[in-house]
């Protein structure tokens, strides 16, 4: 978890209130709202823009009303929205939704982990490295397969803040380390 304290009591805040109004919207809902809402911010700079700059909150309420409208937010995600507008802290919103994300997977027992490799690695290595984790952590795995070149070969792959590197990228690194201090 690399996000601001602010970020995780905003995540804990919402994840909470989920938690106690039972009956209405889903969680997973609430996170995909959440995250189609950060995504259409980022790709705006003058969306950001508006909702940062000095123009009355009424009006910055009244675009997120028919961005809401439009996309059939529920009313616990629109509520969080405004909250993080009324407060300034918009900037934070992709930390937020990244905690939020966190809290949601731990509660339900899955945890998520980035595999990049070299190349694009095959349906069935995927799943092996899956079912690996699922043994090494018991708990279901989400995968998001990245490919990064500069590695040569081999894979890195991140569950949470443990990394566990098998690149041949590192271990020449390592040789090389070895051997220019052996010399």
């Amino acid at each position: 978890m690399s996000q601001s304290p602010l970020a995780r009591r905003y995540a804990r805040a919402l994840f909470d209130l989920c938690n106690e109004s039972k009956g209405q919207t889903a969680p997973a809902v609430i996170a995909k709202q959440l995250e189609s809402f950060a995504e259409t911010l980022a790709s705006s700079q003058e969306l950001m823009t508006v909702l940062k700059s000095a123009a009355p909150l009424a009006d910055k309420k009244e675009i997120l009303n028919k961005i809401f409208a439009r996309f059939l937010f529920a009313p616990t995600t629109r509520n969080f929205l405004f909250v993080v507008l009324e407060g300034g802290r918009l900037d934070h919103l992709a930390d937020m939704v990244q905690s939020f994300n966190e809290l949601l997977d731990e509660s339900s027992g899955r945890v998520r982990a980035t595999v990049t490799s070299a190349v694009p690695l095959e349906k069935a290595e995927l799943g092996r490295i899956q079912a690996s984790l699922h043994r090494l952590t018991g708990k279901q795995v989400t995968l998001d397969a990245r490919v990064d070149p500069s590695l040569i070969g081999g894979v890195v792959t991140t569950v949470g803040n443990v990394v566990l590197d098998g690149s041949l990228r590192t271990q020449l690194a390592t040789l090389r380390d070895r051997l220019t201090g052996a010399a």
